[in-house]
């Protein structure tokens, strides 16, 4: 059972200081706002403008109603970025549905299922990515939407048909599930069906970003809402409200955070546009650190929806060995200590947060082999990536893990 509260893990795995990813592929998903009807023409344009700037290999979207808007999509926004993009036929199921666009010069396409549900069709996308010769499978999911008892019903039904399904997997097999999951707060049922450890776990979904709470409405969680972009609601019938809801996510296997193979970029998780200082307001409202002006009012007008992104690594990272860095507590409120492993040859250690949209907020060094002592100072609520550097007389060794901040 999940709590309320951020559940962060503790151990992190080393690697060499000069242990680099020389290729990734990006993956993303957008839900695009029932196009091409609700306005679909007029929204291209800045459909076009947000997905230039987030370049993407993969992209699946939500809400696609026609074959005439697959096809509008892929000669108008996809193929002016990259003329190696082509898309799968319109597949028509119930409501609206998912579509799938891909780089053929990078990806190979080896066949697509649509996992029926009470609610909308899951889509699932079975592809060889080629410059590492693995196969990938990526599933696009819609689930119901709305509060309320009945709504999370069906969202637990389409949860635990996807569980069932993934859980045939074969141990180690890589995916990811993508899409606008209409989940309000992790305690809810049809999200712990999907993280949660059960008898069988080949088909277990993790958080890249491992944020546990209730994240409706609550500003705590502001960094990772996706919707809605506008406050008013806008002629194309989008959600208005604000940025208040994280209904947009990216999930993955286990095999994707390993150390070898296939390997989910952590660090690379994006929610597009979403800086943390727009809480309750419109995505283009004043000032938008995360993006240039131009992609914020593109991404205001393009779909109530922020797209999400994460890269991939597609060459194998060697593990030189697994050890335990402890950081207690975790999460914290005004502290935590890192306790580091011992060296004999230790002589410094660097410590580096980033939040979860790449900036480093917190820099320190220290001549303790044992371990240091982070304070919080004036670092806001959310969830930090650690990255632990520590010399030694003739080597440099890299830790990470995370670390959450609440009140």
């Amino acid at each position: 059972m999940l709590h309320a509260v951020f559940k962060i893990t503790l151990l992190a795995t080393i690697f060499t200081a000069n242990t680099g990813v020389s290729s990734t592929i990006r993956i993303a998903t957008y839900n695009i706002l029932d196009f091409p009807d609700s306005y679909g023409l007029q929204r291209v344009d800045d459909l076009r403008v947000v997905m230039e700037y987030i370049n993407p290999d993969i992209l699946v979207v939500q809400e696609m109603q026609n074959q005439l808007g697959v096809e509008m999509f892929l000669d108008s926004v996809m193929i002016p970025l990259h003329n190696a993009f082509t898309s799968l036929p319109f597949h028509n199921g119930p409501d609206t549905d998912n579509s799938f666009f891909y780089r053929q010069d990078k990806i190979d396409y080896l066949g697509a299922n649509y996992i029926s549900t009470p609610n909308r069709d899951i889509g699932e996308y079975r592809l060889l990515l080629r410059d590492s010769q693995r196969e990938l499978r990526v599933f696009s999911v819609h689930f119901k939407a709305s509060q309320g008892a009945s709504n999370e019903a069906i969202r637990l039904q389409e949860a635990t048909i996807l569980r069932n399904y993934t859980n045939t997997f074969l141990p180690g097999t890589d995916f990811v599930v993508m899409g606008d999951f209409n989940i309000y707060y992790s305690d809810e049922s049809s999200f712990q069906m999907l993280v949660d450890s059960l008898a069988n776990n080949n088909g277990r979904l993790f958080d890249p970003l491992n944020v546990i709470g209730s994240w409706h409405e609550n500003s705590d969680y502001s960094a990772v809402h996706s919707q809605s972009t506008r406050v008013e609601q806008l002629p194309d019938g989008g959600a208005g409200g604000g940025l208040d809801d994280r209904f947009d996510m990216i999930l993955c296997s286990r095999s994707l955070l390993d150390s070898a193979g296939l390997l989910l970029l952590q660090d690379s998780h994006t929610i597009c546009g979403n800086d943390g200082a727009h809480f309750n307001v419109a995505v283009n409202y004043g000032y938008n650190s995360a993006v240039p002006v131009h992609v914020a009012d593109a991404l205001y007008w393009a779909s109530d929806h922020l797209p999400l992104f994460v890269d991939l690594s597609i060459d194998t990272i060697p593990v030189v060995e697994e050890v335990v860095v402890k950081v207690w507590p975790n999460p914290m409120k005004d502290w935590a200590h890192v306790t580091f492993p011992w060296y004999d040859d230790f002589t410094k250690a660097r410590i580096v947060m980033t939040n979860i949209l790449g900036q480093r907020v917190y820099d320190r060094e220290t001549s303790d082999p044992l371990g240091y002592r982070i304070e919080r100072d004036n670092l806001p609520l959310g969830v930090y990536f650690l990255t632990i550097v520590i010399h030694t007389r003739y080597n440099k060794f890299q830790y990470q893990s995370r670390l959450a901040i609440v009140k």
